[in-house]
């Protein structure tokens, strides 16, 4: 594949209708869903993108929990960019907390790992003091869908005894290696070797929690190709991971089709 070819089919925006716009709706309803519902926000290492917005449910706890990361290929967006998903947990009883980490190439992808552990860590410690967290989702999009691999490996019992129950991953990188050669690695620096390194798809996958992995239907051949190819792998190592395409929909707006009804 030349080198052109690559970068297209790792560019969701050129296969997208109107990536912009999406972006720009998703983020007014988050910044009105702040307001209408106000979030506590929680810092966790020192770092200002390092933050989280943590949406509560009316009622008393233990309250289910969706922890969500979001995309932008490690150097766009912010946590503010998922907020609006809050809207979909809360009137089911569910808490939410949309999860923040620094962005390259000011912080390395290993960086923003620790970052996201940190995260989980910190929200899931405020959700237990306030009443209890009775079941652990972890999700991301695209680049958060890595990470939330990358914490949900490393974090088989966190510090409060919980555990991350199941893995919600939306339209995600899971093989980072191709993107060594495209414009995406401009800020990032990646080589072969760390790139492997830092790839869900060759990590010990019998460790991670059941999953659910989405795709659009208009998302770019390779992230088509990726959730394939890391479903399969998961299953291969014996573990559980159903794999839903979602018609209709391009690698933005897959979100609005989010929803405790998706998790695994």
């Amino acid at each position: 594949m030349t080198r052109n070819a690559l970068e297209r089919d790792y560019s969701p925006s050129r296969y997208a209708r109107d990536f912009a716009a999406t972006l720009a709706r998703q983020a007014e309803e988050g910044a009105a869903l702040v307001e209408a519902h106000r979030p506590a926000r929680l810092r966790y290492v020192d770092d200002p993108a390092a933050c989280t917005d943590l949406f509560l449910p009316a009622g008393p706890g233990p309250w289910p929990l969706m922890v969500f990361i979001h995309g932008g290929y490690w150097q766009e967006l912010d946590h503010a960019a998922t907020n609006f998903l809050a809207a979909r947990y809360l009137p089911r009883g569910m808490a939410f907390a949309s999860l923040g980490y620094g962005l390259a190439p000011r912080v390395s992808i290993e960086t923003m790992a620790a970052q996201c552990r940190q995260g989980v860590r910190a929200v899931t410690a405020r959700v237990t003091g306030l009443g209890g967290v009775d079941r652990l989702v972890l999700g991301g999009h695209s680049a958060g869908a890595q990470l939330a691999c990358r914490v949900a490996a490393a974090e088989a019992a966190l510090p409060t005894g919980l555990t991350i129950d199941a893995l919600q991953l939306v339209s995600g990188v899971y093989d980072l290696t191709p993107l060594v050669d495209t414009y995406v690695n401009a800020p990032l620096g990646l080589d072969p070797v760390r790139a492997r390194s830092l790839s869900p798809l060759y990590d010990d996958l019998e460790v991670l929690p059941p999953l659910e992995l989405l795709i659009a239907e208009h998302d770019t051949p390779a992230f088509r190709r990726q959730a394939r190819d890391f479903q399969a792998a998961v299953l291969a190592a014996g573990g559980t991971a159903r794999l839903h395409d979602l018609p209709g929909c391009d690698h933005f707006d897959i979100l609005d089709k989010l929803g405790p009804d998706r998790e695994a």
